[in-house]
């Protein structure tokens, strides 16, 4: 590979060398919090933490820094090779066979990969829908089912997908006999919408010319990865959320690699539009994942001056989509009399970091730690915060404990006071609250984290584990919902795997399922775009990373928050590593 193709070696060993000791700094921090509960940030421990974190970040980001290089200067060579594959000399057993892929896949083209995949990716997930028939319905979804029964709406919850369950719940009563099977319908029309994304992703693979055998891999990734067929039939909004990001993950990298540099909108710009405002309609913070896409799209529009219509015809194509799905959310929150929503989630950070600092400063009597040196007019303050003395509660992977209980009129009347007492606090107590943002996200930074696979379990219900499969069963029967399983005997095999978190009991292969890998893939990847100076396609990993920075200032760590990303990346990896030009003209 030509060198004018890559940035400087001193700019690639720096990115590389930085993102490592984040890395390290974060692995070594929360594993001594998962050993020693607390940590004291004291100058003796920042120093030596940073001091290692740096060695060992320099060393592992110049040997990564090394082998992308390596790759690269060998990428003319081996482009050479396949191109002399491509004209006959295949050899080999793995030649013979990827030509056959090949083959196939260009006789089956565009339109007959996507029809393939969809087919045979709806039948995978049969046997997992008629398991949990008509649907799980965990997570938030009995709590939306309440507000439909009642007409008593509350927009915490996307409106959206709230009423896409009603729909499916009258349409049940009145047209299939009951509510049951209304949910059931719900449940099969998620896989099929959650299964025409991925066969489209798998289709928009082969467009960009990537190696038959990576395809294959990643089809078969979509069959057999287990969480696939747990989320595809789970009643939440993350599933609706994540189809239409991928959708638009792929429509963004097709609109910025044709590079089209006119205001002209085509097939794909369309696409991005409509998946845009879903991303927006079924996740409360889609919307604020598409703002750092905007931001990154206006520095574009800035310093790459030759392709300027291009980068104004995605960011109005963005900005509209986001003013159309905010219309549509303000429409559908009038038209249901929804009454707003507590606006605590937002608050889940300083929520663990206050209750912490309770806990270990404010004489609580919890932990022996408790030096009881918070001022008292901070306890006050706090008190009236946090009601019913719900600090004592403090889960440090979870905030709901204490959130539940907190009196968010303190911050909304008495902002000036809360915001004094926070600040305060940081700078008496730092130690606390970065422990505090290092706990709760743990599950996120750390890969050998566990936590986030037990942080819902209680001790005495089943299906609370990192897949969620338990039902408010009671409650759901009083409103014509409840469990029909056809395959019970699969129903049960799969409720242990769920239960049981079986995924971290599998040596290496267990990082493809743990949430704390993905961040770092999503860097890396971002790191190996910069190399190569695919700038333009980065924007796709901003995206992400913008959805990511929202997980991070979340309640906790759950597969329903991270599966999104889990959705996109694999593609986003496969499309980076295609060759520039390479493309096939069938759509």
């Amino acid at each position: 590979m030509r060198q004018e193709e890559l940035i400087s070696k001193k700019a690639g060993y720096g990115m590389l060398s930085a993102i490592c000791f984040l890395f390290v700094l974060c692995w070594k921090t929360e594993k001594d919090l998962a050993e020693h509960k607390n940590i004291i940030w004291s100058g003796d421990y920042t120093a030596r933490t940073l001091v290692i974190s740096l060695a060992l970040g320099i060393l592992l980001g110049c040997m990564a820094a090394c082998a992308i290089y390596k790759m690269a200067e060998h990428g003319q060579s081996k482009t050479g090779l396949n191109q002399n594959k491509e004209k006959g000399g295949k050899t080999g057993k793995g030649g013979v066979m990827t030509w056959g892929l090949s083959k196939w896949f260009d006789t089956l083209g565009f339109g007959g990969i996507f029809a393939g995949c969809f087919v045979l990716l709806v039948l995978a997930r049969i046997p997992g829908y008629l398991a949990y028939y008509p649907a799980i319905c965990a997570y938030d979804s009995p709590y939306q089912v309440v507000q439909i029964v009642s007409g008593e709406y509350i927009d915490h919850h996307p409106i959206a997908h709230t009423l896409l369950i009603k729909a499916a719940m009258l349409l049940g009563e009145k047209l299939l006999g009951s509510v049951n099977s209304g949910i059931a319908l719900y449940a099969f029309v998620q896989i099929l919408v959650l299964s025409a994304a991925f066969a489209l992703g798998i289709a928009i693979l082969y467009r960009f010319k990537v190696k038959a055998l990576w395809i294959s891999a990643v089809f078969i990734w979509l069959i057999f990865f287990p969480f696939h067929m747990y989320m595809g039939v789970s009643m939440t909004k993350d599933i609706w959320f994540g189809a239409c990001f991928l959708i638009q993950i792929l429509a963004l990298f097709t609109v910025i690699y044709q590079g089209e540099n006119t205001l002209r909108l085509k097939a794909w710009d369309i696409a991005l539009f409509f998946s845009t405002i879903g991303m927006i309609l079924f996740r409360n913070n889609g919307k604020y994942a598409l703002l750092v896409l905007l931001a990154a799209l206006l520095a574009a529009l800035w310093r790459d001056g030759g392709v300027r219509k291009l980068w104004g015809r995605i960011f109005l194509n963005c900005g509209a989509a986001f003013i159309a799905g905010s219309i549509i959310l303000s429409f559908l929150f009038h038209a249901t009399n929804a009454v707003q929503g507590d606006k605590r989630e937002m608050l889940s950070i300083p929520i663990q970091q206050l209750a912490r600092c309770m806990i270990y400063h404010g004489g609580a009597g919890v932990v022996s730690e408790d030096d009881n040196t918070m001022p008292e007019e901070d306890k006050a303050l706090l008190r009236e915060f946090m009601l019913y003395e719900s600090y004592k509660e403090y889960n440090p992977h979870l905030a709901d404990p204490v959130k539940r209980n907190t009196n968010t009129w303190v911050v909304r009347y008495r902002f000036k006071d809360f915001a004094t007492t926070y600040f305060a606090l940081l700078g008496r107590y730092p130690s606390e609250f970065i422990n505090a943002f290092l706990e709760v996200n743990a599950g996120y930074l750390y890969p050998n984290d566990t936590s986030h696979a037990t942080v819902n379990e209680n001790g005495i219900e089943k299906g609370l584990g990192y897949v969620q499969t338990r039902w408010m069963t009671d409650d759901m029967k009083g409103f014509g919902i409840y469990k029909d399983s056809k395959l019970p005997n699969l129903f049960e095999r799969m409720e242990e795997w769920a239960d049981e978190n079986a995924y971290l009991k599998i040596p290496i292969l267990k990082y493809l399922f743990v949430p704390g890998v993905w961040l770092w893939w999503c860097l890396f990847l971002l790191a190996y775009f910069w190399v190569h100076k695919k700038f333009r396609e980065s924007l796709t990993l901003i995206l992400v990373l913008g959805y990511y920075l929202t997980l991070l200032l979340g309640p906790t760590v759950q597969l329903r928050y991270v599966y999104p990303v889990m959705i996109v990346l694999p593609f986003i990896a496969l499309l980076s590593g295609r060759r520039r030009g390479a493309k096939r003209e069938c759509v």
